[in-house]
């Protein structure tokens, strides 16, 4: 593969990665303006948080 080539497939993930990125802010936006979309966003977040910092270190 060409290095061109490859830079420009890199710069389209690039822009796609910003376009999810968009659209998934907007779609929590809608769902996180309640209580308990709050709530859960915030038990996932420690959920996933505690699993990643577990793994870094039995793995480090």
């Amino acid at each position: 593969m060409t290095q061109k080539y490859h830079v420009f497939w890199e710069l389209l993930l690039i822009l796609s990665s910003v376009l999810i990125f968009r659209s998934t802010w907007l779609f929590l936006d809608k769902f996180l303006s309640s209580d308990a979309g709050l709530a859960l966003s915030l038990l996932a977040g420690l959920a996933l948080a505690a699993l990643a910092i577990y793994q870094l270190y039995k793995h480090g």
